[in-house]
């Protein structure tokens, strides 16, 4: 089991990049956005698209029309706050008018609480809606961030898509925190052709108490580094009737910003 509870008490991040860009995932598939990548993360999925985001570098991209600009790291939340907007005035999908919405994602956001409440209380005046994008593993750490964000969308992780640990009772508690905070949550469930139907009935039995209140979000995996292999259109449709049965709120999404080819 990696350690989650070493996480940082300042506002400040190391980032990957900061870009805007058409979310892929979830209910808020197709909607142009910021994102802000910050970098590391404790957990190592066999999924993983983003594994250069497990270190920091010295620098990071600024991703605009005219092309990126480097930034040192780490950032603290007032400069990111000022490249957030930035992005969302100038990015390659932007109009330059006001408010917006902006994801935070990694890596994993939860290793720096701190720093998403505060960026998200400061876009929050602004007009701009932060949405964070997280494996939920970190209830302490997500009680800390909640007062800065305005939708959850929590990944959870099967144990066949990671390489140790099983968070079955932290996602639970994690997704009945966020909602006890009034804000909206997605459960993403990422399906590899490895995962086994008992681990797919125990993440249903998890996420049952709250089945009215969140969208789930049944993802068959992109094939990337390590697994290649497409998830099984049959045992797509055989989860998604088991999810439906049991009461929840079903989309079947791939990576959308994988087929429209956008970052």
């Amino acid at each position: 089991m990696p350690d989650l509870d070493r996480v940082s008490d300042r506002p400040v991040a190391p980032l990957v990049e900061v870009f805007h860009s058409i979310q892929g995932e979830g209910r808020f598939v197709g909607t142009p956005m910021a994102f802000v990548r910050v970098a590391v993360c404790p957990l190592r999925c066999n999924y993983c698209d983003t594994p250069h985001s497990y270190e920091a570098e010295r620098e990071f991209p600024v991703h605009l029309r005219r092309g990126p600009r480097y930034e040192p790291n780490p950032v603290d939340v007032e400069r990111a706050t000022a490249l957030v907007r930035e992005v969302l005035a100038g990015g390659a999908f932007a109009t330059g008018g006001g408010g917006g919405r902006v994801s935070v994602t990694g890596g994993e956001p939860l290793l720096y609480p701190v720093f998403v409440r505060e960026l998200g209380l400061r876009l929050r005046g602004h007009g701009v809606a932060l949405h964070l994008e997280s494996a939920a593993v970190q209830p302490a750490a997500l009680c800390v961030a909640l007062p800065g964000v305005s939708h959850l969308s929590a990944d959870y992780k099967l144990p066949e898509t990671v390489t140790a640990g099983e968070f079955g009772a932290r996602h639970a508690r994690c997704v009945a925190d966020a909602l006890a905070a009034g804000i909206s949550v997605d459960v993403k469930v990422v399906l590899t052709a490895a995962v086994q139907d008992a681990s797919f009935a125990g993440a249903l039995a998890d996420l049952a108490p709250f089945r009215a209140q969140i969208l789930l979000v049944l993802q068959p995996v992109t094939p990337f580094g390590a697994v290649q292999e497409p998830f099984p259109v049959s045992r797509l449709e055989e989860c998604t009737a088991r999810a439906l049965a049991a009461g929840f709120t079903v989309r079947v999404l791939p990576q959308a910003h994988k087929l429209l080819r956008v970052q």
